[in-house]
C-alpha cells in the first residue's frame, strides 16, 4: 500500500515538474535508502489522524443524535428529565444551556397548568358532584354510545350486570368463574347486554325521532348477573341543535323478587281459585235444591242453610288465608310500556324485509293510535308468524292494517287466500320461542299472555279470496304532543368511573390498522413463569393486565389471577417474582384463567414488554385451552428502539427511566403491566413525532427493529 502511495506521489512529481531520467534515478536511490524511516512516519501521520478523528467523533459528533433524542423526551415525554454531561466542552456547554431552557420550560409550563386547574376547578367541582350523585343512586346507571361503547357507569350497573365483588364464585373452576362478565369504559355493552335488545331499542327511538313522538323512553327487560332479571329504562342522550342521538342513559331496575312475587301471587290465586270452585259448587247445590223443593221439611232447610253458611266461611278463610290483597295485587306487573302503533309498524316492516326477505305493506293507518306492550316481545311475535305465513302460503309479500277495536287495537296481516286452519294455529301456540341470547324459552302462547294479547285467523269479508290474521294489542290512551325532552352532556370529564370523551369516539368501522392509536383501546398485560422455556415444559404462573381508554390507565378496570401450573415452581424463579408452590394451591388452571382473560381483553390491541415472550407462551397452550389470541400486538421494547435508536439499552427499567416513569412492584404480573402501561402512554407522543399515528405504521416500524428478529 505505502509503495503505490510512493509511485503515485513520484509520478506526480514528475508530471508537475518533468523531470530528467537522471533527476529520476537520483530520487529513487535517495528513498531506497530512507524507505524505513518514511514508512515510519507515514504510519505515525496515520494514527495521528485515526486518533484525532475518533476524538472529534466521540466528543462531538456521536453525542449529537443522542442529545436529539434527549431533548424530544423533554419535550414530550418526560421534561424532568436532564441532559448528562457527556462529550466536548462544547458540547457540555450546549447541554448546560439546554437543562437551563428546560428547567424554565417546566417551570413555566407548571405555573400555566395550575392556572389552569384554576380556571377548571368549577367545571371539576360540577362533574364531581354529577359523579357523587350517580354513585349513590340505588338504580343502576350506564351511558353508552350508539355503538355500544359504555361511556359512564355506577357500581349499581356493575353489581347488577356482572355480579357483586363481595360474592364468591364458589371455586375458580365454578360455572361463574368461567362465565364472568367484565363491565369498563370503552368496552363493548353488548358483553353484558344482548345486541339485539340494544338495536331494537334504537330502531325504536330513531323512529321516534323522526316522527316526533313526545315519548323517548324505550324499556325491555334483560337477564343481569346471578340469574337476575332486570328491568331496563333507556332515554337517548340529544346534541342539540339538531336532536342527534349521541348515547343512550340506561336505567337498570332488578325486579326478580317482584316477578318472585307476582309468581306467588299466580300461585295464590290458583289455590283460591280452586277453592272457590268447589265452595262454589256446595253453595249452587244447596240453593238449587232449595228452589227445586220449595216445600221441604224445615230441618233439611236448616241443613242446606248450614251448608251454604260453611261454604261461604271457608270461601272467606281462603282469602285470608292465601291472600292478602291490599299488600299484594296490583304491586308489580310485567313491564309494558306505551308506543305508537305507527312505530310498531314501522320497525315490523324494516325487520321483516331484513331478516325474512318479507315485504310488508301498510293499509290505511290511522297515526293516532296507542298501544301498550313489551315492544321487543311483540316484534318477536309478529317476525315469527310472519315467517310461518312466508312458509305455509309461499308468499313473500303481505299487507299490514291497523284497526281501531273499541277496547283493543287490531292489527291485522293480510295475504291473499284462504284462513289458517284453528289445528295450525295451535301448534304454532305451542312452539318454543327461544330469545337469542337470553335463553328464555317461552311459547307463543306463553308471550302472547304476557302481552295480554291473543290473535285469531278470518276471512275478509270486504275483500274477495283474501285471509289475515289478526292481533289484539292493548289500547294505550292517547297521548297529547309536547316538547320532546332533550339530555344534552358536555363531551368533558375526568373521574375515572366515567369519560364522556368517549361520546365523540365513532366506532371502529374501518380497518383496524388503519386507526389512530389514540383512538384506540389497548390491553397491556404481563405474566410471571416458572421459567423462560415454555417448549421445554415451562408454565404461566400469573397474568396481570389493565385497560387503557381514551388515552387513560384505567386503574379498577384490571384482571389479575395466579394460576395453578400443575407443576413444581424452581427455587431461581420464585426468588425472582416471589410466587411459590403454597400460593398457587387451590388456584384455577391455565384452561380456566385463559378463556377469562381473552374475553378480558377481546376487541382491544395487546400490549406488552418484550411480547415476544408472553406471546410464545400464549401459543404454546393453544391446543391445550383451545384459545387463541388474534389480537394485534404491539411491544414497548420494540417502539422504544424505534423512538430511541441511539441507546443501547431497551429493558423495562432504562426506558422508565429515561421517560421518568416509576416502577412499583418489579417482577410482578400486575405492577409491570401497570409500568408498561404507563411507559406506553409515554411512547405514543414520542412516535408521532417519527410520523407513526396509526396502528399499521407501528408494527410496520417495529418489524425493522434489531428486536423483532429475536424468536423465544
Amino acid at each position: 500500500m505505502v509503495s503505490l502511495i510512493l509511485i503515485a506521489v513520484g509520478f506526480a512529481v514528475w508530471i508537475q515538474f518533468q523531470l530528467t531520467a537522471a533527476e529520476l534515478d537520483f530520487i529513487t536511490r535517495l528513498s531506497g535508502d530512507y524507505i524505513g524511516p518514511l514508512l515510519i512516519l507515514v504510519l505515525l501521520v496515520l494514527v495521528v489522524c485515526i486518533w484525532s478523528l475518533e476524538s472529534v467523533f466521540r466528543n462531538y459528533i456521536r453525542p449529537v443524535p443522542k442529545i436529539a433524542e434527549r431533548v424530544g423526551l423533554i419535550n414530550t415525554s418526560n421534561p424532568s428529565y436532564r441532559l448528562p454531561g457527556e462529550g466536548g466542552a462544547d458540547i457540555h456547554q450546549l447541554c448546560r444551556r439546554i437543562n437551563e431552557a428546560a428547567q424554565r420550560y417546566e417551570s413555566l409550563a407548571q405555573h400555566v397548568e395550575e392556572r389552569v386547574q384554576r380556571a377548571r376547578a368549577d367545571s371539576e367541582q360540577e362533574k364531581n358532584t354529577l359523579a357523587a350523585i350517580v354513585t349513590s343512586l340505588a338504580e343502576g346507571v350506564l351511558i353508552c354510545n350508539p355503538d355500544g361503547r359504555i361511556l359512564l357507569y355506577n357500581n349499581g350497573a356493575k353489581s347488577l350486570l356482572t355480579g357483586s365483588s363481595k360474592d364468591k364464585d364458589h371455586g375458580p373452576d365454578s360455572e361463574r368463574a368461567r362465565s364472568r362478565r367484565y363491565i369498563g369504559l370503552g368496552r363493548s355493552v353488548f358483553g353484558v347486554i344482548d345486541k339485539n335488545l340494544l338495536g331494537h331499542v334504537l330502531d325504536q327511538i330513531s323512529d321516534k325521532l323522526r316522527n316526533n313522538d313526545p315519548e323517548m323512553a324505550s324499556y325491555f327487560v334483560t337477564p343481569g348477573a346471578d340469574n337476575r332479571l332486570l328491568r331496563v329504562e333507556a332515554v337517548p342522550v340529544l346534541r342539540p341543535p339538531g336532536r342527534q342521538l349521541t348515547g343512550l342513559i340506561l336505567i337498570l331496575y332488578d325486579i326478580t323478587r317482584q316477578l318472585e312475587t307476582d309468581s306467588d301471587l299466580n300461585l295464590a290465586l290458583e289455590a283460591v281459585t280452586r277453592g272457590f270452585r268447589a265452595s262454589l259448587a256446595g253453595i249452587r247445590s244447596a240453593i238449587e235444591t232449595i228452589i227445586d223443593y220449595p216445600e221441604m221439611e224445615a230441618a233439611h232447610l236448616e241443613k242446606l242453610k248450614g251448608i251454604i253458611h260453611r261454604e261461604s266461611l271457608s270461601m272467606g278463610r281462603l282469602l285470608e288465608s292465601n291472600l292478602n290483597f291490599d299488600g299484594q295485587i296490583g304491586i308489580s306487573q310485567w313491564p309494558l310500556t306505551t308506543m305508537s302503533a305507527r312505530n310498531l309498524t314501522d320497525l315490523l316492516q324494516a325487520r321483516a324485509l331484513e331478516k325474512l326477505n318479507v315485504k310488508i305493506q301498510m293499509a290505511g293507518t290511522d297515526q293516532t293510535l296507542w298501544i301498550k306492550v313489551d315492544s321487543y316481545s311483540l316484534l318477536l311475535v309478529l317476525l315469527f308468524v310472519v315467517d310461518k305465513l312466508k312458509n305455509l302460503t309461499g308468499s313473500a309479500e303481505l299487507t299490514c292494517r291497523l284497526t281501531d277495536l273499541d277496547w283493543y287495537i287490531g292489527l291485522d296481516l293480510m295475504w291473499p287466500g284462504t284462513p289458517i286452519k284453528f289445528e295450525t294455529l295451535r301448534g304454532w301456540e305451542q312452539t318454543p320461542m327461544v330469545f337469542e341470547k337470553e335463553g328464555w324459552s317461552l311459547t307463543l302462547r306463553e308471550i302472547l299472555e304476557h302481552l295480554g294479547s291473543d290473535f285469531g285467523s278470518y276471512a275478509s269479508k270486504g275483500l274477495p279470496d283474501t285471509a289475515y290474521l289478526r292481533f289484539f294489542l292493548p289500547i294505550a290512551e292517547d297521548i297529547a304532543p309536547q316538547e320532546i325532552r332533550s339530555l344534552a352532556i358536555l363531551p368533558e370529564s375526568r373521574p375515572e368511573f366515567y369519560d364522556f370523551d368517549l361520546f365523540g369516539r365513532a366506532e371502529q368501522t374501518t380497518e383496524l390498522h388503519n386507526q389512530l392509536l389514540t383512538g384506540l383501546t389497548f390491553t397491556v398485560f404481563d405474566m410471571e413463569t416458572t421459567g423462560l422455556k415454555p417448549s421445554e415444559g415451562d408454565e404461566i404462573l400469573s397474568i396481570g393486565a389493565i385497560r387503557i381508554v381514551n388515552g387513560r390507565l384505567l386503574s379498577e378496570d384490571r384482571f389479575e389471577q395466579l394460576v395453578d401450573p400443575l407443576r413444581s415452581i424452581p427455587w431461581e424463579s420464585v426468588q425472582i417474582h416471589g410466587i411459590n408452590p403454597e400460593m398457587v394451591i387451590g388456584q384455577p388452571t391455565i384452561d380456566t384463567v385463559l378463556p377469562r382473560f381473552q374475553q378480558f381483553a377481546e376487541d382491544t390491541i395487546l400490549v406488552a414488554h418484550n411480547a415476544a415472550f408472553d406471546m410464545r407462551f400464549l401459543q404454546m397452550k393453544e391446543e391445550q385451552t383451545a384459545v387463541r389470541f388474534i389480537n394485534p400486538v404491539l411491544d414497548t421494547l420494540l417502539l422504544s428502539a424505534i423512538v430511541h435508536p441511539a441507546h443501547e439499552d431497551h429493558n423495562l427499567e432504562a426506558i422508565a427511566q429515561r421517560l421518568g416513569v416509576r416502577v412499583l412492584g418489579r417482577h410482578t404480573a400486575m405492577g409491570d403491566a401497570v409500568a408498561t402501561g404507563e411507559l406506553f402512554l409515554k411512547l405514543l407522543p414520542l412516535l408521532a413525532e417519527k410520523g407513526i399515528y396509526r396502528l399499521k405504521d407501528a408494527i410496520e416500524a417495529s418489524k425493522q427493529t434489531y428486536y423483532a428478529r429475536m424468536k423465544f
